[in-house]
């Protein structure tokens, strides 16, 4: 019963009472059980004390947590990382460790983890990839039908794998989805990592017409106010890059830019993206 004394501790960091906390949710000998661990309350008693705690649930969750993130972002760093310099090695220790994770756990997330190194270890090697493992996938999103920031992340990080019809399919299915999603700002930065990554699966395959739909539908996931360096480079990288697919001339000066701006951010794996284009 951690959480009453969390929020106990987190109510008087705040210097807020106990009235400004708990009026119409708890009374006062339960407020006093709940903040010394001796009871616990309803889900949806927990989210009204967040609220007049002026905090969010993923905040009250990293402080519960003894300010730790989750592993899961741990995890897709790990990959990024190795996905991007090729680190045969690396993605077969993640493989190990999340199949390890799985059998004492039986948390499908760490079946996807492996499935997903397996998978990625074979396409960076040019063989054939294991097609069970790959069934694994399309099924889990296939079948999901409220998808949260979870598979969002999981349906970016599998795209070099599914064919062509299974992710329009996926996308169509979950555009709505994230649009309502939108008003959460992680989602809208994983919404426009989806689209690139999309994007460069159109772009390799040389099909203009999908990537001008994308890149319309990039364009739009984008906030009129979002002054974002690293999104704007990207359009206008995006944008360059379908001008040469449609016969234009391709402004060599604009990508060059591109490129010293992601050196300037130290940003070795983008730089790295934008130079297997040209």
């Amino acid at each position: 019963m951690k959480t009453g004394i969390v929020v106990r501790y987190i109510r008087l960091s705040k210097k807020l009472k106990s009235k400004n906390v708990y009026t119409n949710i708890l009374s006062r000998p339960a407020v006093s059980r709940f903040e010394n661990g001796l009871s616990d309350t309803t889900t949806e008693k927990l989210f009204q004390i967040l609220t007049n705690l002026n905090i969010s649930l993923d905040e009250f969750y990293f402080i519960y947590n003894d300010y730790k993130v989750e592993n899961d972002s741990d995890f897709f760093n790990n990959y990024s990382q190795a996905f991007y310099l090729n680190n045969l090695a690396r993605l077969n220790e993640l493989k190990v460790i999340t199949e390890q994770k799985y059998r004492l756990t039986n948390q499908v997330k760490q079946l996807h983890y492996s499935v997903l190194c397996d998978l990625t270890a074979s396409y960076i090697s040019n063989l054939p990839i294991n097609m069970e493992n790959l069934k694994v996938l399309n099924t889990y999103l296939l079948e999901c039908e409220e998808w949260t920031y979870y598979e969002l992340v999981l349906f970016t990080n599998s795209l070099d794998f599914f064919p062509e019809e299974l992710i329009l399919l996926l996308y169509k299915r979950t555009k709505k989805k994230l649009e309502d999603f939108s008003q959460l700002k992680k989602y809208n930065n994983e919404v426009f990592s989806l689209l690139s990554n999309i994007l460069v699966v159109f772009i390799t395959k040389n099909d203009t017409e999908k990537c001008i739909y994308f890149y319309n539908e990039l364009k739009k996931s984008v906030s009129e106010t979002n002054n974002k360096m690293y999104e704007k480079t990207m359009l206008t990288f995006f944008k360059e890059l379908i001008g040469i697919m449609k016969s234009r001339k391709l402004n060599s000066q604009n990508i060059e830019k591109i490129i010293s701006l992601f050196t300037y951010l130290d940003m070795p794996l983008k730089k790295g993206s934008v130079n297997n284009f040209v």
